[in-house]
């Protein structure tokens, strides 16, 4: 039996050097074991300096599509067998291919892979976790983060992040890529939980290891929780993961109603800085305003 070839992919909008040193960092620990590169830059502003190996597929689009739709073009670009997607500011810092091919090759059911990831400190990084359920919506983020370990979804299946993945490329076209009404968040979760209903399965490369810091996009706190809101509630929804949906709208309202009269009454107590204290503010009115249209 032949050989399952092997592409690595990663899309690039505006961080040329982050992506030039994962490229650099996959021909170090594995340069002969895949068959292609492919950086697929989204219409970034900035233009290339530095160089890529001669063998490396650079592929430009001709406008800006956001990650989803960017990486949607991206893979079909790709014939490979196999697809390994690392984001562009992590970079392998093991030999990886050889063993994602060998866990492929042994169960032709797995679908999808993840890595394990460590940080600057050398610890552990999340690189997958529990699939995502209406708690941290109902809690808010901060509330669901510290009892989780209680809450979190216990039917044992696991979503992976697009740090660093990889997956059969039949996998992906079976479960139609990647969500477009995605951007970038929760789109890997959306992806994995596709996987995780079809008849692929997902595993977890136990040697390789991905240098990931994470960190998310940079914006403004209240557009952050706001972009949350919006997709999770789509996500669940989409999946049908949201029981009584009326009363958990409910409860998700009168729980940011009640954060928003503690800040207002409260916060030049609680929160010093104006900005940060103005920003929380409208955040929650933007919040309210939005579940009570849309949810």
């Amino acid at each position: 039996m032949s050989k399952l070839s092997v592409a690595i992919l990663m899309t690039n909008y505006n961080t040329w050097q982050l992506t030039e040193r994962c490229v650099q960092h996959c021909y170090l620990h594995d340069q002969g074991n895949f068959n292609t590169l492919v950086v697929y830059d989204d219409c970034s502003k900035t233009e290339f300096s530095g160089t890529f190996p001669d063998t490396t597929r650079l592929y430009k689009g001709a406008t800006n599509l956001g990650l989803t739709k960017a990486l949607n073009v991206a893979f079909s670009k790709i014939d490979e067998d196999i697809i390994i997607l690392f984001d562009s500011d992590a970079y392998p810092t093991t030999s990886f291919c050889d063993e994602v091919r060998e866990i492929f090759e042994n169960d032709p059911s797995i679908g999808l892979i993840a890595f394990h990831t460590i940080g600057k400190s050398g610890k552990p990084t999340e690189s997958y976790t529990t699939e995502p359920n209406v708690w941290g919506l109902l809690l808010g983020q901060a509330l669901y983060a510290k009892t989780e370990k209680w809450l979190a979804d216990r039917s044992g299946r696991i979503s992976v992040f697009t740090c660093a993945m990889a997956m059969r490329n039949s996998a992906f076209r079976e479960v139609a890529g990647f969500d477009e009404n995605f951007d970038w968040l929760d789109l890997d979760h959306d992806f994995s939980m596709k996987i995780n209903r079809s008849n692929w399965k997902i595993a977890i490369a136990p040697n390789a290891r991905v240098f990931h810091e994470g960190g998310g996009t940079p914006q403004l706190t209240r557009n952050r929780v706001l972009r949350f809101y919006k997709t999770r509630w789509y996500l669940l929804r989409k999946f049908r993961r949201i029981p009584m949906k009326t009363l958990v709208k409910a409860l998700i309202v009168l729980r940011l109603y009640s954060e928003y009269l503690v800040l207002l009454v409260l916060g030049p107590i609680l929160i010093r800085d104006k900005m940060v204290r103005s920003d929380k503010l409208q955040g929650r009115r933007e919040l309210i305003n939005y579940c009570i249209a849309n949810y």
